[in-house]
Order: structure tokens, then sequence, then C-alpha cells
């Protein structure tokens, strides 16, 4: 039996917080966070993780997604990290 696009994408879904923001499982395992931005106009960014945001990820949890998704929020950008999430 396939499975529709939106059954699979919520089999990625590791976090999702009231924060408006959620963390994704990647295909290839890497993680990505989805965070909704913006005032009037909003829109959601994604960032993938790296090694080491990941690891702490895993040792922290939610309270180290929370911390990094308010970061994102405030910069938008995040360095030029962030993506559009498809939508």
């Amino acid at each position: 039996m396939a499975l529709s696009c939106d059954e699979k994408q919520s089999r990625l879904f590791i976090h999702q917080s009231p924060l408006l923001y959620r963390v994704l499982r990647e295909e290839g395992g890497g993680l990505v966070i989805e965070v909704v931005v913006g005032g009037v106009a909003m829109t959601a960014v994604r960032v993938r993780l790296t090694a080491e945001e990941a690891r702490a990820f895993g040792r922290e949890g939610p309270a180290y997604s929370d911390r990094l998704a308010r970061d994102i929020m405030a910069r938008p950008s995040f360095g030029g990290r962030a993506y559009d999430a498809p939508g």
C-alpha cells in the first residue's frame, strides 16, 4: 500500500512545538528545523542541523530546539543557512 504525501511527511516529524516550529528527519537521516517567521507576512523557513546541533538536540531535546527556533525567529536568514519550506 502506497502512503500519501501527508502520511510520509507525518512519519518524519520528530518534534512539533507550540512555538510554531517542528523538527523533521530527512530521508537521509539528517535533522531539519522548520520555523514560522515574520510579522504581518508569515512564512516558514528550514535550517539543516549541523552534526553538532543534531547531537545537542539528541542530548537536550525540545529545550535545545526551542532555543534554536528562537534564534531563527530573531534572524530568519540564520547566517544564510535558512531556505524556504516547501509549501
